[in-house]
């Protein structure tokens, strides 16, 4: 625009120069303000961390009581296993009757693998013909048997036990070995 055209400018349009009356009271009561905002979220801000420390040590001692409770279940489960050791201990040993000795074994081993089935531990039964799992089958040694194909279960030594989808122990096996190359029994 040309200078002759230009309108006058109103007061408060004016930009305000430092210093001018009544900026300082208002740039203080702002700068009170913003300083109380910031106390008040500093403030909350450390109860939000307190509450979160607080929920972490919460929740670690829930664990721990939870771990601890199962455990205590688990050996009230196992006491009467105790008391059918206890029973077999407590027969005259003078007697020689085996058989009476191998019934109280069974009972016992019959009532230890019921509480562990009521646990949710699941016995892991191998069989000579398996084709060997290394996720449920450990292999102790390569022993070759008859019809038995190469990697496949040829002996069982013990059983294995899982846990839902966990192997607490594999069942510990022999695998058959692949023929040698160039034996009569190698396919080519």
């Amino acid at each position: 625009m040309p200078p002759e055209e230009q309108k006058p400018q109103r007061e408060q349009d004016r930009p305000v120069e430092p210093g001018a009356p009544g900026q300082a009271s208002e740039l203080s009561s702002e700068t009170e303000a913003l300083q109380r905002d910031r106390d008040e979220l500093f403030e909350r801000l450390q109860r939000v961390s307190a509450d979160y420390a607080n929920y972490i040590k919460r929740s670690t001692q829930n664990l721990s009581d939870g771990i601890e409770f199962a455990k205590g279940d688990l050996m009230k489960q196992l006491i009467p296993v105790l008391d059918h050791f206890e029973n077999a201990m407590g027969v005259e040993p003078a007697s020689d009757d085996a058989k009476a000795l191998r019934d109280g074994v069974k009972i016992v081993r019959d009532e230890l693998l019921k509480v562990m089935q009521m646990s949710g531990v699941e016995k892991i039964d191998a069989s000579v013909g398996d084709t060997f799992d290394p996720t449920i089958h450990e292999a102790m040694l390569r022993q070759p048997a008859e019809g038995v194909k190469a990697n496949a279960v040829s002996m069982v030594f013990s059983p294995g036990y899982r846990f839902g989808k966990r192997t607490l122990r594999p069942a510990k096996v022999a695998v058959a070995p692949a023929p040698a190359p160039g034996s009569s029994d190698s396919k080519e």
